[in-house]
């Protein structure tokens, strides 16, 4: 089916879990880095030729057809500060703070900030990130060591133990498609297995040549500059709360991404284009629209979802913005999170206005 072809729809509950994958790279740097790694050794003979600055994909945009972009219009302007990537945060008798919304990945457009981004964080005084733990990807591995309950199934269990014998076959089938062996993820925990299927081996690459993805990026421009980098989370945090899901959620979500696999390429392309024109508050429609439609298995899927986006996104966002207070309260901090933490009712940029900051758009 064509892009032009895609049915405009009510989402299928199985959508937003697929949705939810698709989240797990943008909201999770540190889950990004270990994913990048895994894959590294997964896909180790796959595309050896890979040009480390350019990715395959096609902007979907254009080809959507006047109903798909109205949709998109609509979710980006209903959604509270759904339209913007960098804010401005101020009280009287503080110097301004800024809070950018970022992609945890390494593509070049990605990285070319634009004139005011680049102001803004040349005026601030200090740089506030997700985690300062993805700036040491040994220290982070070996702490994340003493967990291997995050990433890995309990001594015993396998994937075999989670899945329907038609949902085994349909899940080796689609990864072996795509150069990956069943047994390489079978003691995975299935959330972890998700986000390192959605990469394109062209972010692996990438990383092998020793680009950094924009978090890191902005920390070690800010270092360099000698300015105090600080983080909201560390790495067991982050991972805690992809491993705190419900395990029939993760399989589902892993049966959602590897059904959309072929086309991530594409989709990252078309997430990049909304990412750059700031319009955040699309992104999650779009993968709406793009995902497979599929039965959910049984579970409560419009449950496990509010489920995914509350431990994910919701709870995250409250512990961000409380531990943000004390460090926005100095003046001249420039936060960079993933975009996703931004927008909506329970986002960063309403969590702040309502603690008593001025919030405004600044791109």
């Amino acid at each position: 089916m064509s892009p032009t072809q895609l049915p405009i729809r009510r989402p299928c509950p199985l959508d937003r879990l697929t949705d939810a994958a698709l989240a797990v790279a943008a909201l999770l740097p540190l889950a990004l880095v270990l994913a990048l790694a895994w894959v590294g050794l997964a896909r180790a003979e796959e595309s050896p030729n890979v040009t480390p600055t350019v990715c395959p994909g096609e902007n979907l945009l254009p080809s959507f057809d006047a109903a798909q972009r109205a949709r998109l219009d609509e979710a980006m302007k209903t959604t509270p500060h759904g339209e913007g990537r960098l804010f401005e945060v101020t009280k009287p008798g503080l110097s301004p703070s800024y809070l950018f919304g970022t992609m945890h990945l390494t593509d070049p457009r990605v990285l070319e900030l634009p004139a005011p981004v680049e102001t803004a964080f040349n005026r601030a005084s200090r740089l506030v990130i997700e985690s300062t733990d993805i700036l040491d990807e040994a220290k982070a591995s070996a702490a994340i060591l003493t967990r291997p309950d995050l990433m890995t199934l309990p001594a015993g269990k396998t994937l075999d133990d989670f899945l329907k014998p038609d949902q085994r076959e349909d899940l080796e089938k689609n990864l072996a498609d795509h150069g990956v062996p069943y047994g390489s993820i079978r003691t995975l925990q299935p959330w972890f297995a998700s986000v390192s299927l959605l990469l394109p081996a062209c972010e692996t690459a990438r990383k092998a040549a020793g680009i950094a993805v924009l978090d890191v990026d902005l920390a070690r421009r800010a270092k360099a500059a000698g300015k105090p980098v600080d983080g909201l989370e560390t790495a067991i945090e982050q991972l805690e709360a992809m491993a705190s899901l419900p395990m029939d959620v993760q399989v589902e979500s892993l049966l959602a991404s590897t059904a959309l696999a072929e086309r991530m390429p594409d989709i990252t392309a078309t997430m990049i284009a909304l990412y750059l024109d700031g319009r955040i508050g699309a992104i999650g429609p779009l993968t709406e629209m793009v995902s497979p439609s599929a039965e959910t298995g049984g579970i409560d899927a419009g449950e496990a979802y509010a489920e995914f986006e509350e431990k994910l996104v919701t709870t995250r966002n409250r512990t961000m913005a409380k531990r943000l207070k004390p460090l926005l309260e100095k003046g001249g901090t420039f936060v960079a999170v993933g975009a996703l933490h931004l927008p909506g009712e329970e986002g960063l940029v309403e969590l702040l206005a309502r603690d008593g900051w001025t919030v405004k758009r600044a791109d």
